[in-house]
């Protein structure tokens, strides 16, 4: 049994709960659904749709309130929108055919039932959602590579049903999974640059510039060192960094740009924009750490905090003292959160680091402890090669001295 309404629906093009609801047959709903499942929103909404509008808008109790009816789309609508088991009970009991596959996926969602359907019962769009909920079900069971299939099942659903923007969301999951979750970055760029190619000028900004933080975040992991690759991630996160702000999106602003200076601190040195782009990822770390701190982001913070403690140690300036005095003391910060008894390899890394910020600002005392510790947990590790840089420091520092009492 299908849809008795408008298709496509805008099912997974609107944010939550908006984008769950269902356009009843009324009125301009066609026109609306089309609409909306490309990202157009009209200028005036239709009677009918007040329910969606008010959903947009953030009043969810409006939005129950003005939906018109009592048949099972109503029914379904209500349950989106105020929720309740009794609810998704009673749709799950009297619905079948794609309604109550919809129905099935919802109550899986808030937890009323082990599994979601399968896609049998329902075509395009509706099959997509429920697909994607699918996915969501195969990861839960650890089913990494299951999630993928069902995920770039649903997307082709989707994109061959007219709902581009619910197939470049279910895009940009696959793209994630692939990359994070199944180790390809290679599959995972492709596939969120064939999102964006497919998507239509209305989509949102917000979904084109998450997609290019996927594509430009898989693009880092294949380019190395290699400048062209590179100022193709940096490109795509400079575009996205535009819409994914600080204060609305806190969490991919600070990802942004933490990656954007990684990509700059990759870059091959030695021409007259090295000072520029060291500058850029300076400024670019501190931006992150407005997010990221020890507490909320502990990985994510001490990662960054090192990052800039090494970008400051080679920045160019006429303040390198300064400089080089911010870098030990944020090398300093990060050692408080480490234990050395757990991560060995990572605290010593850290204090030959600074030991070399010691070591420049002339502070060699210090340098010369930080090193002895860390060769100590270098060689205890068995890790041969931390253990030769050390020494090589050490010899540049004893150099230091010795210069220092000859004077």
């Amino acid at each position: 049994m299908t849809l008795n309404v408008p298709r496509p629906q805008p099912l997974g093009a609107l944010p939550w709960p908006a984008g769950m609801l269902l356009l009843p047959e009324a009125p301009g709903s066609a026109e609306t659904a089309a609409a909306l499942a490309v990202g157009n929103e009209p200028d005036e909404w239709p009677e009918a749709l007040a329910h969606v509008r008010l959903a947009l808008d953030g009043d969810v109790e409006g939005a129950a309130a003005a939906v018109d009816g009592d048949d099972d789309v109503a029914r379904y609508n209500r349950a989106v929108l105020v929720g309740g088991d009794e609810a998704w009970a009673d749709l799950v009991a009297r619905t079948s055919g794609e309604l109550g596959a919809l129905a099935r996926t919802a109550a899986f969602s808030v937890g009323m039932l082990d599994e979601p359907p399968t896609t049998d019962e329902a075509t395009g769009e509706v099959a997509a959602t429920i697909g994607s909920a699918r996915a969501a079900w195969a990861l839960e069971q650890g089913d990494v590579v299951g999630a993928s299939e069902e995920l770039q099942e649903a997307s082709a659903l989707a994109a061959g049903s007219g709902a581009p923007l619910l197939a470049a969301s279910l895009r940009l999951t696959r793209s994630e999974l692939l990359r994070e979750g199944l180790g390809d970055p290679r599959a995972a760029a492709t596939e969120a640059d064939e999102a964006i190619k497919a998507l239509p000028l209305s989509a949102p900004a917000e979904l084109r510039a998450e997609l290019q933080v996927a594509r430009a975040l898989a693009r880092q992991e294949l380019a190395g060192d290699n400048r062209g690759a590179l100022l193709a991630v940096v490109a795509d996160l400079t575009e996205a960094v535009k819409v994914l702000r600080e204060d609305t999106h806190p969490e991919l602003f600070a990802v942004i740009n933490q990656q954007l200076a990684l990509a700059y601190l990759m870059m091959p040195m030695g021409d007259d924009g090295d000072r520029i782009r060291l500058g850029v990822a300076v400024t670019s770390l501190r931006a992150a750490l407005r997010v990221f701190t020890p507490q909320t982001h502990p990985g994510a913070w001490a990662t960054t905090q090192v990052n800039l403690a090494n970008a400051l140690q080679y920045l160019p300036s006429a303040h390198q003292e300064t400089n080089l005095d911010e870098a030990v003391q944020l090398y300093e910060e990060v050692l408080s959160y480490r234990d050395e008894q757990i991560d060995p390899v990572g605290v010593a890394r850290i204090l030959t680091n600074q030991a070399n910020a010691l070591g420049h600002l002339g502070v060699l005392d210090d340098a010369t402890e930080r090193l002895q510790r860390a060769r100590v947990l270098f060689a205890g590790a068995g890790d041969e090669g931390g253990v030769q840089a050390v020494d090589e420091l050490l010899a540049e520092v004893a150099d230091a001295r010795a210069r220092r009492e000859g004077a």
